[in-house]
This record gives C-alpha cells, sequence and structure tokens, in this order.
C-alpha cells in the first residue's frame, strides 16, 4: 500500500463514506475533502507534540564555525536540541583533535566569560557550549579558526503540502495518523461519539508509539563530566 498524503486522505475519506481524491485532482479539493486533508496534519502535528525524541525526528547537524563569531543559530525547524553531543571534530589542517564540548549554564557564561563578546578575548579552540535564551547556542572561547562542531538535534515535522509527499513518521504507524484525522474530521461534522472512540484509538496508537520507539533504556551511565 502507498503511503503519500494523497493516500492517507484517501484512507480517511473512505471511513467517512466521501469521495476519495485522484492524485492529479487532489489540489483540487473542495468542502469536506479539505478538511481530510488538514486533519492529516493535524494528527501528524499532535503525534509530533506527544515526544520530544521521536527517532524519526532525529537529525545530525555540522556547523563550520566563523573565526571570531562567538553566537550561532539552531537549525532551521529545530524543535530541541541534544546539548550533550556537541563535538568539536578534529581536523589534522587545523591541528585539532576532536573532543566532546562540555555544557556550561548560560548565567555562569554571563557572570564569568562573557567579556569575550566586547573584545577582551583572542578566542581558541571551543571547550565549553551554552544554551542561550532564545533557544540558540554560543561557544566559549569563541573560535578564532574555522573549525567544525558537530551536534544532534530532533526536528519539527515539515506540513505535508502535495499528493506525493510522504510522511516523516515510519509508514509502519500510518494507522495512527489515521486514526487520528479521522477523529479530527468527526469531530469537523460534531458526531462527538464517533470522535471520541478515534480518539481513544489514537491515544493508544501514540502511547504504543512511545512504547516502541522512545522509551528505552538499555544501560545507565555515568554523566560526572571532570574538568
Amino acid at each position: 500500500m502507498a503511503y503519500t498524503y494523497t493516500d492517507i486522505t484517501n484512507e480517511v475519506l473512505s471511513r467517512m463514506n466521501e469521495v476519495t481524491l485522484t492524485n492529479s485532482g487532489f489540489e483540487a479539493a473542495r468542502g469536506f475533502q479539505i478538511q481530510c486533508k488538514n486533519a492529516v496534519n493535524d494528527a501528524i502535528n499532535y503525534i509530533d507534540t506527544s515526544a520530544f525524541n521521536w527517532p524519526f525526528n532525529h537529525n545530525t547537524a555540522d556547523e563550520v564555525l566563523v573565526a571570531g563569531q562567538t553566537r550561532y543559530q539552531a537549525p532551521p525547524n529545530t524543535k530541541t536540541i541534544d546539548y550533550d553531543t556537541f563535538r568539536l571534530v578534529g581536523d589534522s589542517a587545523l591541528s585539532v583533535e576532536g573532543h566532546k564540548l562540555v555544557v556550561l549554564a548560560y548565567k555562569e557564561y554571563v557572570a564569568k566569560y562573557i567579556y569575550q563578546e566586547d573584545g577582551g578575548s583572542d578566542g581558541g579552540v571551543p571547550r565549553r557550549i551554552v544554551r542561550t535564551p532564545d533557544d540558540n547556542y554560543l561557544l566559549y572561547p569563541y573560535p578564532n579558526e574555522a573549525y567544525t562542531i558537530r551536534f544532534d538535534y530532533y526536528s519539527k515535522p515539515m506540513p505535508l503540502l502535495h499528493s506525493d509527499d510522504i510522511p516523516a513518521i515510519p509508514e509502519i504507524h500510518r494507522q495512527v495518523i489515521a486514526d487520528g484525522a479521522t477523529a479530527y474530521a468527526y469531530q469537523f461534522r460534531g458526531e462527538m461519539d464517533q470522535y471520541e472512540a478515534n480518539w481513544t484509538r489514537f491515544e493508544a496508537g501514540i502511547s504504543d508509539m512511545r512504547t516502541l520507539t522512545s522509551n528505552r533504556y538499555p544501560y545507565v551511565r555515568s554523566t560526572v563530566v571532570k574538568y
């Protein structure tokens, strides 16, 4: 079975006993068909907000630093960054070895090291990573060369727009999306008994997704950092 925006929307329409869409006619959907299209994205968004660390939203980013620049922007569409994963990538051309960056609280940075942003430092090889209040990040010391850092982060889902768009959520969970979208469709119609039944199934499906993908604790490790 195909797994596109059209396919999931048609699954919802079929459950609602409505006329389904073709790929060529998807953009020309009307009335309740549009509501079902919107319901698919609403269900995906709800699933996404139900956990921060869905594995299908996991990404790894490389950032080439700019000499003399302290503050940097998170990647577009970032939901959350795992600051414990920041590391400097080794580069023989720059005579630097790879190492983990130690997380430093923003208030401690302001109290002890913010002078570097006022010309009070010559920079160096970054050793600390700081999460800023606007959910971006900065480095201490700021880089004096074009080093590369690498880190893991989780992104927000991109809305489905076109007929052949494929959800980031793996196909094994397609019925969870369909249940949620069907619930939203019944809610739009005001059929609250059907809404409640489908919403209950939707929440149960999300719970199963968490069990299968997110609630894993294979080992326990120390997080003590030696300075």
